[in-house]
């Protein structure tokens, strides 16, 4: 239990948080409320701040066990940037609430509003916080309202003291009688509620954006509510894959469109069509890439779109595919001209034909490995005969 939170408020962090945690909620707020990007002067003070103590295991330490103000006079030589800092009164915030909500690129192309369903904890309205039945809370005896107790160690001749959470309310501060509970929340002082938040998804969105609702997830008693942050996950799409603003697309044309031109229709995102009208003596090579400029995903920023990139599969003949004599001649006369072999009569050849191999990786490394144990048995055999004696290593 740490005696002041609220260093890890400024953050949006739970006092349990790892220091990796920490340090990216730093990073984060840091871009969030500089000054170079219109933010607040006061907020990056008490943010660098923060990042100054939880940063630091020791500071830290010190922090979560005695507060600004304890830590303070145990540390002589450090100077803290907030004289006053520590003074300003600790408002208590209930705990955030995070949503994915799944989303199609299409969605995100054009832009769309979803309605979500989110469960949350509210201030009971029947004791309005107070988990009391008559709606008076009572003072815990042995924190007086504090929700702080003392603990007092003895080490020798040395007496340490040291701040712990309240074991009697459990650092609430009040303490509820059994035959007091509210009915409502049974002394709990928060129901469960859900409510319906329509999300409105901009157009050009990022996967991965977060979308935040301030003040609409957790309530807690006399304190602030937690922020929702609705975060965007784009599902597969069955022909589009996205790479910032770009569109990256498949598309397979036969070997005599890729040599003598060929039109296909591309549907888009927003569901108007375009047509590839491709010439004739261009060539399309085989896994080629090729761009149409401005029909890729929209950027809000630029007002402007990226790219639709296409990368092209060229599908060649079957392997029983046949042509007749005059058919072959007529392509051979049309295409680049084959490499003529010419034998001397002196020099003797032997006339073999080819078996289709299946190259996969696992066959291509046996295949491999098997050579290099032979390669290395015949070194071996040499070297032996050779009188070299072999070097183990």
């Amino acid at each position: 239990m740490v005696v002041d939170r609220t260093l890890y408020d400024i953050l949006e962090v739970e006092p349990n948080a790892t220091q990796e945690k920490i340090a990216q909620a730093c990073r984060q707020k840091s871009r969030e409320h500089h000054p170079d990007r219109g933010g607040d002067h006061e907020m990056m003070q008490k943010v660098n701040l923060a990042r100054g103590i939880l940063t630091d295991r020791e500071k830290r330490n010190l922090y979560d066990q005695y507060g600004l103000n304890g830590m303070q006079s145990r540390l002589e030589n450090e100077t803290f940037p907030f004289p006053n800092f520590h003074n300003e009164r600790t408002v208590k915030k209930g705990s955030d609430i995070k949503h994915v909500l799944k989303v199609s690129l299409e969605e995100l192309y054009m832009g769309n509003t979803k309605t979500i369903k989110i469960e949350r904890d509210i201030v009971c309205k029947n004791c309005k916080g107070t988990g009391c039945h008559d709606g008076v809370s009572r003072q815990c005896r042995k924190c007086d309202g504090t929700g702080i107790e003392m603990l007092i160690h003895r080490m020798g001749p040395f007496i340490q003291q040291i701040q712990s959470q309240c074991s009697l309310c459990n650092g609430n501060g009040n303490m509820i009688d059994e035959k007091n509970r509210c009915k409502t929340c049974f002394g709990k002082q928060v129901c469960r509620e859900e409510k319906l938040f329509d999300v409105n998804i901009v157009h050009g969105s990022q996967n991965g954006e977060i979308i935040k609702f301030i003040g609409e997830a957790n309530q807690i008693p006399n304190g602030t509510s937690g922020t929702l942050y609705v975060i965007l996950k784009q599902e597969p799409h069955s022909i589009f894959n996205r790479k910032n603003d770009n569109l990256i697309m498949k598309m397979e044309i036969n070997l005599t469109e890729s040599l003598c031109g060929f039109q296909r229709l591309i549907k888009l995102l927003d569901g108007h069509q375009i047509l590839i009208d491709h010439p004739r003596g261009k060539t399309i090579l085989p896994n080629s890439y090729h761009c149409l400029k401005g029909y890729g995903m929209p950027n809000r920023n630029t007002h402007s779109h990226g790219d639709l990139i296409i990368q092209f599969d060229v599908k060649f003949p079957d392997e029983n595919f046949h042509l007749t004599e005059n058919q072959s001649k007529q392509l051979q006369s049309i295409l680049p001209s084959k490499k003529q072999i010419k034998l001397n009569s002196n020099e003797l050849s032997e006339s073999v034909q080819m078996t289709k191999y299946d190259i996969t990786e696992e066959n291509f490394q046996n295949d491999h490995q098997d050579n290099t144990e032979e390669d290395d048995e015949d070194d071996d055999a040499h070297q032996q005969s050779q009188g070299i004696p072999c070097r183990t290593q």
